[in-house]
């Protein structure tokens, strides 16, 4: 893609934060280090807002074992070869 100079710039420059913000990744609860439980979250919530927060279990359907298309035999997994395991030279 061929782009004008403003238009690179002007893209560009919509990643760029003002001056003063900070980027937030991990903050408060969210971060993977509290230690406080989410359990304990939920219940400051509900006190605060009056209202019940309903968290929904996912529904898991049982997975039907992979078969074969030629003989419909079931088949085994056995590993996954995975790009960063290849070398040049063949299998790793």
């Amino acid at each position: 893609m061929n782009l004008d100079v403003m238009e690179f710039l002007r893209r560009f420059l919509q990643h760029v934060l003002p001056t003063g913000f900070m980027k937030v990744r991990y903050y408060g609860f969210l971060n993977p280090c509290s230690s406080v439980p989410l359990d304990k979250i939920r219940t400051l919530i509900e006190m605060a807002c009056g209202s019940e927060i309903v968290c929904r279990e996912p529904k898991l359907e049982p997975v039907s074992p992979a078969t074969c298309p030629h003989c419909g035999g079931k088949l085994k997994y056995m590993y996954s070869v995975l790009p960063f395991m290849m070398t040049p030279k063949g299998f790793g």
